[in-house]
């Protein structure tokens, strides 16, 4: 009897229990809602230009709300969602959303520490907070073992090639490369993406020259910054273009594979 009743109130309280609609615009917290088995409450999500979402070919299938940059505020409201996940782009219709009395929440994630933050988060949203605390233990195991075999070499990741502008050692693109065994020869800065100089490169050297986002071109590079010629890196044959440095910067638990195609990548 006991039993039975007990099997009641779980019932009831399944029933009782409100379902989330989210509208999520932003891609780390799809991921992360995939990672913990919780995607049926994603109702819509903003699409990429540039890059895909994992798992592609699932959230290729979900309804689009707009892209990343400009999510449709009209189609966020058809949806009926319960929260609406804004990204640093979708600040802007925050206070739109809140008039129309639609919960929202911004999940900030530049660092590591706010990553497993930001899946804890999501995991007690979600009523799967035991699957949270199991994904943020894999995910750390994980950056660990990439540090097996370190690169040892040092480097300097640029984010333009005009003007020559460089991941700083204050960059969620530092603490990659120091995962992966790689130095920073970029300087100290509270500004993430400093401007530096093709005389800075030359004095410091670099064994590698790794260009992402806005520098793509190795030769235009070299053409614009002759002195890069005289460097290690132009030598030795080791500048890098690396065309997925957007997914570098989704902080999600599938920022595994992308740093270990990254190691890969700088290894060949």
């Amino acid at each position: 009897m006991k039993k039975v009743f007990v099997f009641i109130c779980v019932f009831l309280a399944s029933l009782l229990a409100k379902e989330e609609r989210l509208v999520v615009l932003d891609p780390a917290s799809i991921e992360i809602i995939y990672m913990l088995e919780a995607q049926n409450a994603i109702k819509g999500i903003a699409t990429l230009q540039q890059s895909n979402i994992y798992p592609e070919e699932e959230t290729k299938k979900l309804e689009s709300v707009g892209t990343f940059s400009n999510p449709s505020i009209e189609k966020i409201v058809a949806l009926k969602p319960t929260l609406v996940i804004l990204s640093s782009y979708s600040l802007k219709i925050e206070q739109n959303l809140k008039n129309l009395g639609i919960k929202t929440i911004y999940l900030q994630a530049k660092r590591f520490d706010e990553m497993y933050k930001n899946i804890a988060t999501l995991a007690k949203l979600l009523d799967k907070e035991k699957e949270g605390e199991v994904l943020i233990a894999k995910t750390k195991a994980q950056i660990e073992e990439l540090g097996k075999n370190p690169i040892n070499k040092s480097a300097i990741f640029l984010f333009s090639s005009n003007p020559l502008m460089a991941f700083s050692s204050n960059s969620l693109i530092a603490d990659i490369l120091k995962i992966i065994g790689v130095s920073n020869l970029t300087p100290e800065s509270e500004i993430q993406r400093p401007i530096i100089s093709g005389e800075y490169i030359l004095r410091k050297n670099p064994d590698m020259l790794i260009l992402g986002i806005q520098a793509t071109d190795i030769s235009e590079l070299i053409r614009q910054n002759p002195l890069l010629e005289n460097t290690k890196a132009f030598k030795q044959n080791q500048i890098y273009v690396y065309p997925k440095t957007h997914t570098l910067l989704r902080l999600s638990p599938n920022i595994v594979n992308e740093i270990k195609k990254l190691k890969e990548s700088l290894q060949k």
